[in-house]
């Protein structure tokens, strides 16, 4: 087993994930409503559901799309559509970094009646607000699917630990966001999510470019 290549495939899956969740998305801007509207607990609650779902996904993608696309030969194409994928989210990443700079406190005390979970439950809610965003799907069957057929290579641990990555990645940002929440203060400054946003942007670039260069074999 090559460790090394693992390790990298691990480090990737985490940090991808970490800056796909960074930038605001209807779950998060829920989950801040949330948090100010209910308290951090019904915030935890909400994010908990939204990590279920991605297990759940996992899941099925791993033991359902993922052979089935195998089976008609398109898993191959897989690597080439996610380095475009994560080239394109990167770059509209650096773009937008300074419009979306601040966005996600702005926006949790607006009162934005459209983010407003309709669910009667907070995990009900954490459910069904990420499955009404179409980049939450859009993400899935592109980057998380070329994720799981490279780590198919290592078997049942590679996928384990990719599932680990995938929800460590998303769970670490969630935590720091319902400590900021909790203490009743932003993460970050607005200039520093600017740089972080710009720098997270940049990464996803790299490794989509990374990805794109890795599939020219397989398109040839």
């Amino acid at each position: 087993m090559d460790i090394s290549s693992l390790a990298a495939l691990f480090a990737s899956a985490f940090g991808v994930t970490f800056a796909t969740v960074v930038v605001p998305s209807p779950s998060t801007v829920a989950a801040s409503r949330l948090a100010v509207r209910d308290g951090t607990r019904a915030a935890a609650i909400f994010l908990a559901a939204v990590l279920t779902l991605d297990t759940v996904v996992f899941l099925v993608l791993v033991f359902g799309f993922h052979p089935l696309l195998s089976s008609i030969g398109a898993a191959s194409y897989l690597v080439a559509l996610a380095g475009l994928g994560l080239t394109i989210a990167g770059t509209v990443m650096t773009l937008t970094a300074r419009r979306d700079a601040g966005r996600l406190v702005a926006r949790s005390q607006e009162g934005d009646e459209e983010q407003e979970p309709k669910a009667r439950g907070p995990f009900l809610a954490g459910l069904l607000v990420p499955s009404a965003n179409p980049g939450f799907w859009i993400w899935w069957t592109t980057v998380g699917t070329s994720f799981i057929h490279a780590a198919r290579k290592w078997g049942d641990v590679g996928l384990a630990l990719l599932l680990v990555a995938f929800i460590g990645g998303a769970a670490a940002w969630y935590i720091a966001l319902l400590w900021a929440l909790h203490h009743g203060r932003q993460l970050f400054s607005q200039r520093v999510e600017e740089k972080v946003l710009f720098v997270l942007g940049l990464a996803m670039v790299g490794f989509g470019v990374y990805l794109l260069w890795r599939s020219v074999p397989t398109l040839w």
